[in-house]
């Protein structure tokens, strides 16, 4: 799994299907891996990661300054996602190369 080639660090990848009772499966994502087992046929795919922006802080309470992140998978590829793949079996082992623009 990566995105604009890098591997995602630290995120969550959904199946969900597309057909009968639409069940989804949801699965980690550690430094561009993952695994998971989903139900054989069409589903859509959901990826979520984020990531700490660099010199920006939350300083709301007084004396902490606590790292911001940002959610960084554009949405085509989560809440409005086009990725669309259709599973052979129960076992996946479909890379993903993610792309900003």
């Amino acid at each position: 799994m990566t995105f604009d080639g890098a591997p995602v660090a630290d995120g969550t990848i959904q199946f969900r299907a597309l057909e009968g009772d639409q069940k989804a499966y949801a699965s980690s994502i550690v430094d561009g891996k993952y695994e998971a087992r989903v139900e054989p046929g069409p589903a859509a795919v959901e990826v979520r990661a984020s990531r700490i922006v660099e010199g920006k802080f939350d300083e709301s309470n007084p004396g902490e300054k606590t790292p911001v992140g940002e959610m960084y998978i554009p949405e085509k590829y989560n809440s409005r996602t086009e990725l669309k793949i259709t599973v052979e079996s129960d076992k996946l082992d479909e890379n993903f190369d993610l792309v900003s623009k």
